[in-house]
C-alpha cells in the first residue's frame, strides 16, 4: 500500500491531475479485485464521469437520483445488483454496450471541511467499482440494494482485505478533483479577464477619437498624452500576463510524442537568433554541441521549445543590456543511462543572489514590463516531463542544466 500511495503522490507532483486520478482509479480497481470502475464528480445539476476504465464513459452525465447521486448526497455506500435497481442509469450501459452486474458506489469526501450547524460532510463525488460476482455473499442484493454508512462496512472480512486501503486513497482522489476544478475555473476567469483588457484598449482608441473630433488640442497636452500612454501600457502588460498565465495552465495537458530533442534545440537556436536580430545583437553567437547518438524520447515539442527559448531569451537580453564583448550562448545535449542532459549557458556577468535565489518563484522579476512567470513556466514544463533543472551563476556567466 505504501508503494501505491508513493506512486500517486509522485504523480500529483510531477504530472497532471488527470494522470494522477487515472492511476488512483486503476489502483482502486486492482485493490478491490473489481472488473472496472469510474470516478464521478459534480457538474452543475448533474454528476459527470470524470474518469473511467471505459474511455467512452468519460464526460457522460447522470442525474442525482442515480446510484452515484445517493452516495454523494447522502454519504452512503451503495451496493447493488444493477439489473434490478431502478435507480441505475440504464443509458450508460446502453451507450457503451455493457451490462453492469454488481455495483459498489462509495462517496468521495470533499477536501473542504464540513460547515453549518449540522456539520454534514460534503462529498466531492463518487467512486464506483464493478464486479462480475457478488463480493458480499452474506448480502442478498439481488433481492434489494444495500445502503450502508461507512462505519457499517468496517470489520467485514472483504472490507479489511480489499476495501480498507481504498479509503486511504480517496482523500488523494478528492484533492485531484479539486485541483482540476480550480484549474478550469481560473482558466475561464483569466480568459475572460484577457478579453476585457483587450476590449479596454479598443475603448481607449474610441476615447481618443472622440477627443480628436471635439477638442483635438487636448491630445497635444503632455500630461494627457502621458496618461493615455501609461494606461495603454498597463493594459497591455495585463494582457501579456493573462496570456502567459493561460500558457501556464495548458502545461498540465502535454502532448507526448516520439521526438529527438536535438531537433527541438535546433529550432530553439533558430528562434533565438531571430530574437537577437530584433535587438540588433548581430554579433551574438549560438554554439550547438549536440549528441549525434541521441535517440527518440516521448516529449512535448512545443512545451520544451518554450522552456528552452525562455532560458535563451533571458540570456540574450542580459548579454545585450550589459554589452558583453563577443557574446555567446552555448547549447549542448548528451544522452546517457536513459536520461537526457541539456545545458544552456552564456558568458555574461552572472546574476545577483537576490535574483538567483528566486528564479522559479512566480512574479519575482526585476525586468521592466516582465510578467515574472517565464522561468516558472520553464520549471513546470520540466516538472511535467519528469525532469529537473538547476542554475549555476557567477562572474563568468550563467549555466542551466536540465535532465529529463
Amino acid at each position: 500500500m505504501e508503494n501505491y500511495l508513493r506512486e500517486i503522490v509522485q504523480l500529483s507532483l510531477g504530472s497532471t491531475p488527470e494522470e494522477m486520478l487515472k492511476k488512483a482509479l486503476e489502483i482502486c480497481i486492482e485493490l478491490a479485485g473489481a472488473s472496472g470502475g469510474s470516478i464521478l464528480g459534480e457538474e452543475g445539476p448533474y454528476l459527470q464521469f470524470l474518469f473511467s476504465d471505459v474511455s467512452d464513459l468519460i464526460g457522460v452525465r447522470v442525474p442525482f437520483d442515480s446510484i452515484a447521486g445517493i452516495s454523494v448526497d447522502r454519504s452512503m455506500v451503495v451496493y447493488t445488483y444493477a439489473p434490478k435497481d431502478q435507480r441505475r442509469y440504464a443509458g450508460v450501459d446502453k451507450q457503451i454496450r455493457y451490462t453492469t452486474k454488481y455495483l459498489l458506489s462509495i462517496p468521495i469526501p470533499s477536501v473542504h471541511l464540513a460547515v453549518g450547524a449540522d456539520r454534514q460532510v460534503k462529498n466531492a463525488g463518487a467512486l464506483q467499482l464493478l464486479f462480475d460476482e457478488n463480493i458480499f455473499p452474506e448480502i442478498n442484493v439481488e433481492k434489494e440494494p444495500k445502503e450502508l454508512k461507512i462505519d457499517a462496512l468496517r470489520g467485514n472480512e472483504l472490507y479489511e482485505k480489499h476495501l480498507k486501503n481504498i479509503f486511504w486513497i480517496l482523500p488523494i482522489v478528492a484533492f485531484g478533483m479539486e485541483v482540476i476544478k480550480l484549474r478550469q475555473t481560473s482558466y475561464q476567469a483569466i480568459h475572460e479577464l484577457k478579453n476585457k483588457l483587450i476590449a479596454g484598449l479598443s475603448w481607449i482608441d474610441y476615447l481618443k477619437e472622440d477627443i480628436r473630433q471635439r477638442a483635438e488640442d487636448l491630445l497635444g497636452d503632455e500630461n494627457i498624452s502621458n496618461d493615455f500612454e501609461l494606461s495603454e501600457s498597463s493594459i497591455r502588460e495585463g494582457v501579456e500576463l493573462a496570456k502567459t498565465y493561460l500558457h501556464l495552465t495548458k502545461i498540465y495537458a502535454p502532448n507526448f510524442e516520439p521526438v529527438n530533442v536535438n531537433d527541438v534545440l535546433r529550432e530553439t537556436a533558430a528562434s533565438v537568433k531571430a530574437f537577437a536580430s530584433e535587438l540588433n545583437a548581430v554579433d551574438l553567437e549560438i554554439a550547438l554541441d549536440l549528441d549525434s547518438n541521441m535517440g527518440l524520447s516521448k516529449l512535448d515539442t512545443g512545451q520544451l521549445k518554450m522552456a528552452f527559448f525562455n532560458l535563451c531569451k533571458n540570456a540574450v537580453e542580459v548579454l545585450v543590456e550589459h554589452k558583453v564583448t563577443a557574446p555567446i550562448i552555448r547549447i549542448s545535449s548528451v544522452s546517457t543511462a536513459g536520461r537526457i542532459e541539456i545545458v544552456i549557458s552564456d558568458n555574461g556577468s552572472g546574476m545577483p543572489s537576490e535574483i538567483a535565489d528566486n528564479l522559479f518563484v512566480p512574479f519575482k522579476t526585476k525586468k521592466e514590463g516582465g510578467t515574472g512567470l517565464g522561468l516558472t513556466i520553464t520549471k513546470k514544463i520540466i516538472d511535467v516531463h519528469g525532469g529537473t533543472i538547476k542554475c549555476e551563476t557567477g562572474k563568468k556567466g550563467t549555466r542551466f542544466t536540465i535532465i529529463i
